[in-house]
């Protein structure tokens, strides 16, 4: 026999290698493996020839479908036209791992007259239907596998970040990526890592925060003062609009670190951790509050929420008991003293008789009005309001709290018990199992109404359990607000005063006669706090 006639006997093959992702290719790195594996098998069959070899680097074959894989598509095309024989892989899992697609792309090939091998199963046959039902129930068991390696290390992750270890990324502002002594579970050449609050940012936070609650100050003013002061971020890098909106609505200052995509839902928080603390509650959550009244007033056009400039301590706040309108600053300049006179005006006043006066000194009507908000303030005791509103208040918090953990538990065990059910299922449909497919079936049908339903009332309970966050915040804020009020009023400078009026003052209504003040809190709820009745303002 010729060596033509011998060559034209041998088969083409072509070799498929596959890792899923990029750290195999530094750490672990099992291509060469694969390679290695597949040149011995071929050297093994006198009659084979490798003529090719295709690589696939970072391509989960769970993931990506056949239409996305480049090299699976240069092999659809190649077979087609009768360029090969023989299709080789290290194992039939570096094909893919769906269920679904896989046997098509098993036919295609089969139809196109190229044989399917693999090192460590052999030659993988299609050539009746039990071969496929066998071939189908290798690739089902194979993607399962993929399912539950894929879940697992979610699970380890999740489990890692609710334990308080560090995942990875950037640490937010404010913080500090520290190693502990304990090693990865994974990974045994690393230790797990954590965050800890940074002791110099920690300090800016803070300033950002008291700036925006305390001083009101916006997003651009914060960011000018932080920059002119000398306050930078990490590697000197200035203070941007984008970062303080970052850290002013970031609930890892209060022990809430977000999850990331691989442990949770955008808007979900691992558990509380103490550790991480940088702010109290009633500090985060009225910064969250300030904030949406603040989109509020704008989408409404209304700028009546925090007043933030004016000559006047209640400008913005004044508003006109006849007409309802809100004050307008004016004052008169007297030529003979250069003397410059404040005033307040209603703009509403068009020569109209119902107005008995529509004009009011600042100097007097602001000392006026401070000195009623001050009278009102000294009858309220805050240690009793604190006993019986405050403490009240943090019980319901707590069961509330308790009841969706309750909840919560109650849901992890239903899903659990739904993962155990699905896998006896497929223990069923290969007859391993004690149970028929119609009672598992059932079974899961009853889980699964379980789970809708504690879903839902974890949901009504998570909704009433903010309102309560969000009730205590602003009493807790209340509270410190109005303890020792009048010092620190008397205190502050001007601006610091006009947004301490604004916190504890809706409006104030000017007449002729008398002053009313509409204040922000439920003062007769307070008042019902204390040893007396409850006086009207």
């Amino acid at each position: 026999m010729s060596v033509s006639t011998e060559l034209n006997k041998l088969k083409r093959v072509w070799c498929l290698y596959r890792v899923s992702t990029k750290k195999q290719l530094t750490a672990d790195d099992d291509i060469p493996t694969q390679r290695e594996q597949c040149r011995n098998y071929a050297k093994a069959h006198s009659n084979w020839k490798i003529s090719n070899e295709l690589y696939e680097r970072g391509i989960s074959g769970w993931k990506k479908s056949i239409d996305e894989r480049d090299e699976l598509l240069t092999i659809r095309k190649a077979a087609s036209k009768r360029e090969f024989d023989i299709l080789l892989v290290f194992k039939d899992d570096r094909i893919g791992r769906n269920a679904d697609e896989l046997p098509y792309m098993l036919n295609f090939l089969h139809k196109c007259d190229v044989e399917v091998w693999t090192t460590q199963e052999g030659q993988i046959k299609l050539e009746n239907q039990a071969d496929k039902l066998m071939t189908y129930v290798r690739f089902w068991q194979s993607e399962s596998e993929s399912v539950n390696k894929s879940q697992h290390v979610r699970e380890t992750k999740k489990l890692l970040s609710q334990q308080g270890f560090f995942q990875g990324g950037v640490a937010p502002y404010g913080y500090k990526i520290v190693e502990t002594d304990q090693k990865h579970p994974k990974k045994r050449d690393r230790n797990l890592k954590i965050l800890l609050p940074d002791l110099e940012e920690s300090k800016i936070v803070q300033l950002i925060y008291s700036m925006y609650i305390v001083h009101h100050k916006g997003y651009r003013k914060i960011v000018d003062f932080l920059n002119e002061e000398g306050y930078r971020k990490r590697n000197q890098e200035l203070f941007t609009v984008n970062t303080i909106q970052r850290i002013l609505h970031n609930p890892i200052y209060i022990g809430l670190k977000r999850y990331k995509s691989f442990d949770g839902k955008d808007g979900d928080t691992q558990p509380f951790n103490e550790k991480l603390r940088i702010l109290t509650d009633d500090l985060y959550f009225k910064a969250q509050e300030i904030t949406k009244k603040r989109k509020e007033a704008i989408n409404f056009q209304d700028k009546t929420g925090i007043p933030l400039a004016g000559k006047l301590l209640f400008s913005g706040l004044a508003y006109c008991e006849y007409c309802g309108d809100k004050l307008q600053s004016n004052y008169i300049y007297r030529k003979d003293n250069g003397a410059i006179i404040y005033r307040y005006r209603c703009p509403g006043n068009k020569g109209n008789n119902n107005h008995k006066k529509n004009m009011w000194g600042a100097k007097k009507f602001d000392s006026l009005i401070i000195n009623e908000i001050k009278a009102m303030l000294s009858l309220i005791n805050i240690e009793k309001y604190i006993d019986s509103s405050v403490n009240k208040k943090k019980e319901k918090l707590e069961t509330k709290e308790k009841n969706v953990k309750s909840l919560e538990r109650e849901k992890d065990k239903l899903i659990l018990a739904a993962k155990t059910l699905n896998k006896e299922i497929a223990n069923s449909l290969l007859g391993s199992s004690k149970f028929t497919p119609d009672q598992l079936s059932t079974a899961l049908e009853l889980n699964e109404s379980k789970v809708t339903e504690i879903t839902i009332q974890l949901e009504s309970l998570k909704e009433e359990l903010q309102y309560e966050k969000d009730n205590y915040s602003d009493i807790i804020f209340t509270a410190r607000e109005l303890d020792q009020w009048e010092i620190k009023f008397d205190n502050a400078e001007d601006d610091l005063k006009k947004a301490m009026l604004s916190r504890i003052i809706k409006k104030v209504y000017l007449s002729k006669d008398k002053i009313e003040v509409d204040f922000a809190f439920d003062i007769n709820e307070i008042m019902a706090t204390q040893s007396f009745q409850p006086i009207l303002v």
